[in-house]
């Protein structure tokens, strides 16, 4: 009874350090907004606990996947509760928002939560926020409220938000609705190349009135990105990056994001890509020659946020080669900060106090690794085979450099998860291990181990490559325990890795990838039926090699018997 005691304490307080590790949220570059992010986090966690406020729906997911995104665990009351509300509006499959009024808004930002909580896990959830927001798009690509059908410029960005972060966790969106929202994008963009809040309609002076607007056309020009991104992925990728090279190893490995069903496949994208292309230029374009740092219409840090996304999606550090968009508009943010660390807005503190906090982590960054693989993986990179000679510059993989920094300093980044440093803290982390020194590897393979139950995938993935390269039988156990995770990157690279770690090249006589299998468009039910049935027969031989090969004196021990009880 002891010995049990005793191990689940330690099980508690290894997950307790796994999640207090990151709570850190993710530097700026600037050490005066890294402190009004600190202060904003702590304003917004004290305000999601005042009952007054009474919290529901996408007023409530909205500042949990700030506080998520900025480094906060899950399990931080404020965060779970919020996800639980979520799950509770799907029944049978079915979502049903707690705001009719306000539903694609509620549904965007319930799945952006859901898919930062770990979409992977989430995905039941997800299909059926995914399945509502399809649902409800209009004969003509828009979303709008229910008494109206003219298109909501706004809503549709919230709608094509939640539909992308139910995306990045496996659940299929039909090519048609991807289609369909661009070309209504396209079709309502005004003559200047900006765009308005309702297309046609007399509306008033908070939202911009007739005219295009810095809001709506910082949140359209994201929202076409999003649109092109998942009808012409390789159009969105940096030049240098869209030959797809040879495949090195590993993690290493190039990943390709899913092919959209245009051409050659059952569905005929109908958008030209010149339109795509030609719509973001101009709505770029025109909120860079109007820029203002903050906007002055009352719904004001929305706009940041928004700001945010364009930038990040079109790859534009600096507007038009000129604005500093993140530093004006983070010093202007400074000056309009409440001493509580809080910021107004049409509805609310704790809503411009989220937006504020997402403009500054600049969660877009990472969605668009993700969306190509993120990383060491990004956009179908591939690597030099001879990696004592790599050079890792802004993500990419160049000859002639050696590692920088310890290995200790690159966990430090890595962990942080900045998204302008990840790439090249997992990318020279692979490099460093490679060519190191195997002391230092050793030296830090307790707080990698750590890292393979981090709710980030990527980080998990890297931790799964690194422990491959422990040379200690007795990590095995982890990486089988890896085999069960719900992201198919991490099974993939666990496999490797024992692979690896056992020396056995070919592994245990099954392919690494899941899908390898399937046709070239499977239905998610066929990846998820793959999925299943890969993970119990990779199980089952991993388990069955380490229960043969495993110390003699380590027999018997409680993940053993996991093993066995498993097996029977």
């Amino acid at each position: 009874m002891f010995r049990k005691q005793t191990l689940s304490l330690l099980v508690i307080l290894v997950a307790f350090c796994a999640q207090t590790a990151f709570a850190a949220p993710p530097p700026t570059g600037d050490k005066r907004f890294d402190a009004a992010l600190r202060k904003a986090i702590d304003f917004l966690k004290q305000k999601m606990l005042d009952p007054k406020l009474n919290l529901h729906g996408g007023y409530h997911s909205l500042p949990a996947y700030a506080l998520l995104t900025a480094g906060e665990p899950k399990t931080l009351p404020q965060i779970s509760k919020a996800i639980d509300e979520v799950k509770s509006r799907v029944k049978d499959g079915v979502y049903k928002p707690s705001n009719s009024s306000h539903h694609i808004y509620e549904a965007g930002v319930d799945a952006m939560l859901m898919e930062s909580a770990g979409g992977d896990s989430h995905y039941n959830e997800l299909k059926a926020i995914a399945d509502y927001i399809v649902a409800q798009q209009g004969a003509d690509g828009s979303w709008d409220y229910p008494a109206r059908t003219v298109g909501d410029t706004s809503m549709a960005q919230y709608g094509v938000l939640g539909l992308w972060a139910a995306s990045r966790a496996s659940v299929d969106i039909p090519t048609e609705v991807w289609d369909k929202a661009a070309r209504w994008h396209i079709k309502t963009q005004r003559s200047d190349g900006g765009f308005q809040y309702h297309p046609g309609v007399n509306v008033g002076a908070a939202t911009g009135g007739n005219a295009s607007s810095i809001n709506m056309t910082a949140g359209a020009t994201g929202t076409v990105s999003i649109l092109q991104m998942q009808l012409y992925p390789d159009s969105m990728k940096p030049e240098s990056e869209r030959e797809v090279k040879k495949k090195a190893f590993g993690i290493l490995e190039a990943k390709q994001p899913d092919a959209a069903i245009g051409e050659s496949g059952p569905y005929k994208i109908a958008t030209p890509l010149s339109a795509m292309e030609g719509s973001r230029r101009q709505g770029l374009g025109w909120a860079t020659s109007r820029y203002k740092p903050v906007s002055p219409l009352p719904h004001k840090i929305y706009y940041n946020y928004a700001l945010e996304r364009a930038a990040a999606l079109n790859g534009s550090r600096l507007l038009g080669g000129k604005i500093d968009w993140f530093k004006l508009s983070g010093e202007a943010l400074l000056k309009l900060q409440n001493s509580e660390g809080s910021w107004d807005t049409f509805e609310g503190t704790h809503i411009g106090t989220s937006f504020a906090i997402l403009f500054f982590i600049r969660p877009t960054q990472k969605a668009v690794a993700a969306q190509y693989g993120g990383g060491l993986l990004t956009g179908g990179r591939g690597l030099p085979s001879d990696l004592a000679n790599a050079d890792v510059t802004g993500g990419a993989v160049k000859e002639k450099r050696k590692p920088v920094g310890p290995l200790d300093e690159l966990l430090t980044d890595l962990s942080k998860l900045d998204p302008d440093s990840i790439a090249d803290a997992q990318s020279a982390i692979v490099e460093k291990i490679q060519v190191g020194s195997r002391e230092e590897l050793l030296g830090e393979l307790d707080r990698i181990r750590k890292l393979i139950v981090h709710p980030d995938p990527e980080l998990r993935r890297t931790a799964v490559w690194a422990v491959g390269r422990s040379g200690d039988l007795k990590d095995a156990n982890l990486l089988i325990s890896a085999l069960n995770d719900f992201n198919v990157d991490v099974l993939i690279e666990a496999y490797n890795s024992l692979s690896y770690l056992s020396r056995k090249i070919d592994g245990v006589g099954m392919d690494s990838d899941p899908y390898a299998e399937l046709s070239e468009f499977p239905t998610q039910e066929q990846k998820n039926a793959a999925m299943a049935a890969w993970k119990k027969e990779a199980l089952k031989r991993w388990s069955d090699w380490y229960l043969r090969v495993r110390p003699y004196a380590e027999r018997n021990d409680i993940f053993e018997l996991g093993l066995r009880k498993k097996k029977r």
